[in-house]
């Protein structure tokens, strides 16, 4: 396989080029302070509309192999401020004397009757910049360049025609919003944009025409615009603005770009996967697209190549074709693929059980990095909520497994009031009962049921107050387990917090002892003064 036939591949990014015409209205002003025979300075603003012509080319690969970057660097020649104009009429001036010297005795107003100063200038100048795809058919092009501005100043008196031409070195910049409008040809586009220029040199102490000098041998008539020299050429407005028209040729839009990129990995992978690798030549291309006619039909679409070939032959001859003849036609190049794809209804089936059979294997394995894979992989998939809610359970049960590790009221409270719609909402009344009946105080079961008036264990601490109250006066307030009550009782809202109240603390089981030995011993001392 020749090197020239892979580097098809980059045939659309090897070679871009740009012309240009812009039109640019400004005001010059033109300066000149001391001629020799004119009554009054020149001091002129003048309305002109300068022109500029431009060609680029891109120097290098764009964008570079590999990498999409809507960037072009330009390099190229540009004759800007193309224009002409007259700058003054039928002047006012002395006569001059012998010496070409002005003669003001010697008025020769009257004389200046159809006599002109005018001038035509253009700039030839280097550039190079660069664009960027703003996006879609928005291009932001930027340019600089250095050139020398030439000016011609043509002084018309007596039928008779002088003129003088300067030169002063030009600098400046410009920048370009295109806007693609049409393809006018194949890989020409017809692109219109707004365009501001800026120049940075000065224009001074410019000659526009000769001194007059008294020839006594060859005497000719004076003319009024003789020996004017401008102080300074210069622009009215800091910069210029104006409309442009270009050809692009070349531009590859950021999709063409990236189905190019798509489509080579492709073309890589039937590359080292063909049997016929390093056999197939370019001739073997052309006689491929004679034999088996790969030509698109006037509707633009692929020949039904499966009538006269099976479609191992015509896959086999197809997958060659596209690893090693490279079509330069994106388009085309798409609908071979799809055309090679004989089996996508069936593969895009299989692709859609593999993604229900993964999400099942995620679902299951409770592992939030294998859920956080799914969703990545299948950015678009309808079961993307149902993989999100579970990531959120996930989250959400590590958060409680900490809270049960606390085992306080506290710390359950906080999580229903900051979880309204947890997932753990029974395992944390089922936390907080468990406390309530260690703690074994009525206000605790009391609290509970006012807490959770419909809660799973409603019935049994119905219960529990139920059998406190038919046992005796508060029997259950001052029994002394084991378990001393460092715990606070449940937090609740306002309400529930002032009707909290501690339960006496029994320092040990002594103690409870002897008080209820006394509390019986009383009871036997009243029956018997009953």
């Amino acid at each position: 396989m020749s090197a020239s036939v892979y580097a098809a591949d980059f045939e659309r990014s090897n070679w871009r080029t740009q012309i240009y015409l812009q039109a640019e209205p400004a005001f010059v002003h033109f300066e000149a302070s001391n001629p020799q025979l004119l009554k009054e300075p020149i001091d002129k603003e003048i309305l002109t509309v300068p022109l500029n012509v431009g060609f680029l080319f891109s120097p290098l690969f764009t964008p570079i192999a590999k990498a999409d970057i809507p960037f072009t660097l330009w390099l190229g020649l540009e004759v800007n401020s193309i224009q002409f104009r007259e700058i003054d009429s039928n002047p006012a001036y002395w006569g001059a004397d012998d010496n070409g010297k002005a003669d003001h005795n010697n008025d020769l107003s009257e004389n200046g009757e159809g006599r002109s100063l005018s001038f035509r200038a253009y700039a030839p100048s280097v550039v190079g910049g660069f664009s960027f795809n703003i996006g879609g058919d928005f291009d932001l092009r930027v340019l600089g360049g250095y050139g020398f501005h030439f000016f011609t100043f043509i002084d018309n008196y007596s039928t008779s025609t002088k003129d003088n031409t300067e030169m002063a070195p030009t600098a400046f910049v410009s920048g370009a919003l295109e806007y693609r409008i049409t393809e006018l040809f194949k890989d020409v586009d017809l692109k219109i944009g707004v365009n501001v220029r800026k120049e940075f040199l000065p224009y001074e102490n410019l000659k526009a025409t000769n001194t007059y000098s008294y020839d006594a041998e060859n005497p000719t008539p004076s003319s009024g615009y003789s020996g004017i020299t401008f102080d300074k050429i210069s622009y009215k407005w800091p910069v210029r603005v104006g409309l442009e028209l270009s050809l692009d040729f070349g531009r590859e839009s950021r999709r063409d770009r990236r189905m190019r990129f798509t489509l080579r990995d492709r073309d890589q992978v039937l590359r080292e996967n063909s049997e016929v690798k390093d056999t197939l030549s370019d001739w073997d291309c052309m006689a491929i697209e004679r034999d088996y006619r790969f030509f698109l039909d006037e509707n633009g679409e692929l020949p039904d190549m499966s009538e006269a070939f099976t479609r191992t032959q015509f896959s086999d001859v197809l997958e060659s074709f596209l690893a090693f003849c490279h079509p330069a036609d994106l388009a085309t190049k798409e609908k071979l693929y799809a055309t090679l794809d004989t089996g996508k209804v069936e593969l895009k089936e299989y692709q859609v059980r593999q993604e229900d059979s993964r999400f099942d294997q995620v679902m299951a394995s409770n592992d939030p990095e294998m859920l956080e894979m799914f969703l990545q992989y299948y950015p678009d998939s309808p079961r993307r909520g149902e993989v999100e809610a579970k990531l959120r359970t996930l989250g959400e049960y590590h958060k409680f497994r900490e809270i049960q590790a606390q085992n306080t009221f506290k710390a359950y409270l906080t999580y229903l009031n900051d979880n309204p719609d947890g997932a753990f909402r029974d395992e944390a009344e089922t936390g907080i009962f468990e406390l309530v009946k260690s703690s074994n105080r009525l206000k605790d079961y009391e609290i509970y049921l006012k807490r959770f008036p419909n809660g799973k264990y409603v019935n049994e601490a119905k219960a529990a107050l139920k059998g406190s109250s038919s046992s005796g006066p508060s029997v259950m307030e001052y029994q002394a387990p084991e378990y001393v009550a460092e715990e606070p009782a449940p937090e609740v809202e306002d309400d529930d917090e002032e009707e909290v109240e501690e339960a006496p603390k029994v320092k040990n089981k002594k103690a409870a002892k002897k008080a209820a030995k006394k509390k019986a011993k009383a009871k036997a001392k009243s029956k018997k003064r009953r």
